[in-house]
């Protein structure tokens, strides 16, 4: 809340830290809910066969070329060690985009294992399973539910603006919003932007300055936990997230 000023903040935003327990603020100065979606460890690496932290060495980017080969970019411009999240919303993109991946994340043409780069040797190719697919479905699916559900709460459908951060990320989302929008990623209409490592930057700010540290006291007193399960239509919100399409907005509850 610090890292972005949400105690000055006029306009209705969203903060989303994602990680294995994904952090979600929505509001602004004069109401605020708060909510923890049970992503998993997918985006920042875990559970996925080749999946990495945003590292030197981890593929940030996929592009497929109009002959099928993959082009990847990778942080440190070193030979590829794995994947990180920012990577995989990349190539979950482009496998929607040219028909090998269905918007159930199953892939075309009874593909078990699809290689993103070939090393030297076996042991050194980066390769997508379904498997990996699965288990991102799953991540993406928690955290759009917890979306939907304290958007529904503060009666709202989107919001002004969207922080995006976490560890799975390296390129910033503004480079990549058309991706997150066709795999799924996030509910439509959202403008959204990276605020980087907020936690670190949240921490820092409230270690530096005494009058920040009180103005947070204070302002996390007025916050209001969402407790996603006892929504009534989470479960819903989950299943239609896992797939891989848009995420149209969800009609606010009266």
């Amino acid at each position: 809340m610090l890292a972005v000023d949400l105690a000055n903040e006029e306009r209705l935003i969203a903060v989303m830290d994602i990680g294995t327990n994904t952090e979600l603020i929505v509001g602004n100065k004069h109401r605020i809910l708060a909510a923890s979606c049970p992503a998993g460890p997918a985006f920042e690496g875990g559970v996925i066969a080749c999946g990495m932290p945003a590292l030197d060495g981890a593929i940030e980017a996929v592009a497929i070329a109009e002959d099928g080969s993959f082009r990847p970019g990778v942080i440190g411009e070193v030979p590829p060690e794995g994947i990180c999240g920012s990577g995989l919303v990349d190539v979950l993109s482009e496998l929607l985009r040219t028909g090998q991946m269905n918007d159930m994340g199953r892939f075309e043409d009874d593909v078990q294992r699809i290689v993103l780069y070939r090393g030297d040797t076996p042991d050194k190719d980066v390769f997508l399973l379904e498997s990996d697919v699965n288990e991102l479905a799953q991540a993406k699916g928690a955290n759009v539910a917890g979306l939907h559900a304290v958007f529904s709460t503060y009666g709202m459908t989107s919001t002004t603006s969207m922080f995006l951060s976490g560890g799975w990320l390296w390129t910033a989302p503004e480079h990549r919003s058309f991706e997150a929008d066709r795999t799924g990623a996030q509910p439509r209409l959202i403008q959204d932007r990276s605020a980087g490592n907020t936690a670190i930057e949240g921490a820092t700010i409230a270690l530096l300055s005494k009058s920040k540290r009180e103005e947070l006291e204070e302002l996390v007193k007025r916050v209001e936990h969402c407790r996603l399960e006892t929504h009534p239509s989470f479960f819903n919100f989950f299943v239609e997230g896992c797939q891989f399409k848009p995420v149209e907005p969800i009609p606010c509850a009266t």
